[in-house]
């Protein structure tokens, strides 16, 4: 893996984002994270910020998941989509994954997360 990851973080809770940033330094990943909250943000990350992965909240006050992966993959931006969230149900994870997105972690199974980050930087 990379020395530094470029993570772009959607997401509109600070404290989940914090729960997020503890659990992959406990893990010892090394990175730089973009905390974003709403589309017009996270569309000009996309291009500036150039992230190694993306990782996303399901339920956001201006748009959702299923949103943005659409942006990133109309965008071609190469990066894994990760979908971290409370919210949602076993179809709509099924159903994103279906359409892209390299997995889904539940808030309450964070510690699946570091795992998951480096699957996908491998795998991608």
């Amino acid at each position: 893996m990379k020395q530094r990851l470029k993570i772009l973080h959607l997401e509109d809770m600070s404290a989940d984002a914090e729960m997020v940033e503890r659990e992959l330094r406990k893990a010892n990943i090394q990175f730089d994270k973009l905390l974003v909250s709403n589309r017009a943000d996270f569309v000009r990350a996309l291009t500036e910020f150039s992230p190694d992965i993306i990782l996303s909240d399901h339920s956001l006050p201006s748009f959702d998941s299923h949103e943005a992966l659409s942006i990133v993959k109309e965008m071609g931006v190469k990066a894994p989509f990760i979908l971290v969230t409370a919210t949602v149900s076993e179809e709509y994870a099924v159903n994103i994954i279906k359409e892209g997105a390299y997995d889904y972690i539940l808030k309450d199974r964070l510690q699946r997360l570091p795992n998951a980050v480096i699957s996908a930087i491998y795998h991608y």
